[in-house]
């Protein structure tokens, strides 16, 4: 109910250019209280921005299939994402260079990086760069590149050589549209699977951070194979086959619990 509202509102949002507060507390029979929760929601998306006393698209391209798109995702498995992040969030040590993969799991993990001290965060999601500059004061590199239309993240052979600039990245944490059961992380897009290739070979060490939905789902690109994963991060919904075929890998399997 919530995820359609707030569908609901990018929609009236795409007709009216703006929207009061007060006027979603009319139209959706709802409080005040729960309209500034939804607000706060979708800001944090990125698909939003505040105005005095209402709300406008964060950006006038914005499309409504992507939008829409992006909610569903996040809302997909969001309460087993959300400890998956939050048990990544341990893993980070303070004053270290860390690069996100694009991604919900990335994202949510992102907005709980307040917590840490004097990070350098490299990202090629202009969603989790836009919300990490506005609501923290870790340096953030955004990855140069083409942006990939209707993903908003940044792909290529810019993108590629952009990294090349840094001499030491501590830590990639990534996720993976899927994981077939020979124990290779697919992606959708040849492009995302490439840059996640270059992050995994000039990081210290990789984290993935995958929910139960993803073993067993192979997507179009072959991005790498686990034994390159020094630690997964997943829930207690993940298939105990799958995780007994990735420990032959030599990865460390972190179970995240509620």
């Amino acid at each position: 109910m919530k995820n359609k509202r707030q569908n609901d509102i990018l929609k009236l949002l795409m007709s009216k250019k703006s929207l009061r507060t007060a006027h979603l507390v009319r139209q959706f029979g709802i409080s005040i209280e729960t309209a500034r929760r939804d607000i706060n929601d979708l800001e944090r998306m990125g698909a939003i921005k505040k105005i005095y006393g209402g709300i406008q698209l964060a950006s006038d391209d914005l499309l409504q299939s992507n939008l829409e798109n992006w909610s569903i995702r996040l809302d997909s498995c969001h309460d087993e994402k959300q400890m998956i992040a939050r048990r990544a969030v341990e893993l980070i040590p303070e004053c270290s260079t860390i690069a996100l993969d694009i991604g919900t799991t990335t994202y949510l993990l992102a907005r709980l990086l307040s917590a840490k001290q004097n990070l350098t965060i490299i990202t090629g999601s202009l969603q989790i760069a836009e919300d990490l500059s506005r609501s923290t004061n870790h340096c953030v590199y955004i990855i140069g590149g083409r942006i990939l239309k209707g993903e908003q993240i940044t792909i290529g052979a810019f993108a590629r050589g952009f990294l090349d600039n840094f001499a030491s990245i501590d830590l990639f944490i990534c996720g993976a549209d899927g994981i077939s059961s020979d124990g290779d992380i697919t992606e959708f897009s040849e492009g995302a699977a490439e840059i996640k290739r270059h992050l995994i070979s000039i990081a210290s060490r990789s984290i993935l951070l995958s929910d139960y939905s993803k073993f067993g789902k192979k997507s179009l690109v072959k991005c790498c194979s686990l034994s390159e994963i020094d630690i997964l991060i997943t829930d207690i919904k993940a298939p105990s086959r799958h995780l007994d075929g990735i420990r032959k890998f030599g990865t460390e399997i972190i179970i995240a619990k509620q």
